[in-house]
Order: structure tokens, then sequence, then C-alpha cells
């Protein structure tokens, strides 16, 4: 999954699918652990919710995705790379993540970057964090 991931950070992007709208004046990313949690539901659940059912049947691929949360706990997609069989468009992935998916209020405005891989019977979701002396790398609790 990580495999993704641009070797070279661009301005505040990750990946090279960008979006309008986030205040990106300053943030930091996760490092070495997670700092941000979902609220109540994860990205998975909410995706689930939010896809129509034979997107849910029929996606396989990678997505990785550059969620900006503010100190509000507020979500904002930054950027993706969608390596699925569906557009981003036509996934909605914009308008779901930054209507639904809450986070609890972390102590500055923090880029959460998920990575997620659709297989026929499952879906694997992997925490990504970026450090001087490992790039990118899985993060746990």
């Amino acid at each position: 999954l990580l495999l993704g991931i641009q070797k070279n950070l661009n301005a505040q992007y990750i990946f090279n699918e960008m979006f309008e709208g986030c205040i990106t004046d300053h943030f930091t990313t996760e490092k070495d652990s997670i700092k941000v949690m979902p609220n109540e539901y994860d990205i998975i659940y909410i995706l689930s919710n939010n896809f129509s059912f034979e997107q849910v049947k029929k996606i396989r691929g990678t997505l990785n995705l550059q969620i900006l949360v503010n100190e509000a706990g507020e979500s904002c997609l930054l950027s993706t790379k969608n390596k699925t069989n569906y557009s981003t468009k036509h996934l909605k992935l914009k308008e779901i993540i930054d209507q639904q998916l809450r986070w609890k209020k972390p102590e500055e405005k923090t880029s959460v970057l998920i990575a997620i891989k659709f297989y026929k019977n499952g879906v694997e979701k992997k925490r990504i964090g970026i450090s001087q002396n490992e790039g990118f790398h899985e993060i746990k609790m």
C-alpha cells in the first residue's frame, strides 16, 4: 500500500489529485504515532454507507487519502491517489469525506494519511506517517 505514495512532497499536497477548499495555512503531519482518532465512525464505515451497492460490491484497488483535520475535528480532503476501478468523481470522495467524516478534536490542525486497499472479499486500511528517519511508513496506535 505504501508504494502508491509520492516520494517528493508537492508543497502541502502529498498525492497527485488535489482538491480546493481546505485552509492550509499551517498544519502538522502524523509522524510516528496516530494523533487523530475518528469521532464515532471510521472512514471505511462512512464510505461503505455512502457508496452505491454496486460500488461496494465491485470496487477493487488502492485509494490513498490525505485528509486535513482542523481543530474542530472537521475533515477536508486535500489530495488523493486513486488506483481503484472507479473514478474519484464517481465515488464522490470529496463530498463524503468533507461532510461526514468527523474526528476527536486534535490539539492542532493535522494532515492524516490513509491507505485503503479494496479486495473482492474485504478491505484493508492503514495509517501512514512521515518522518525523517523512516520516510513514509505505517503507524499504529
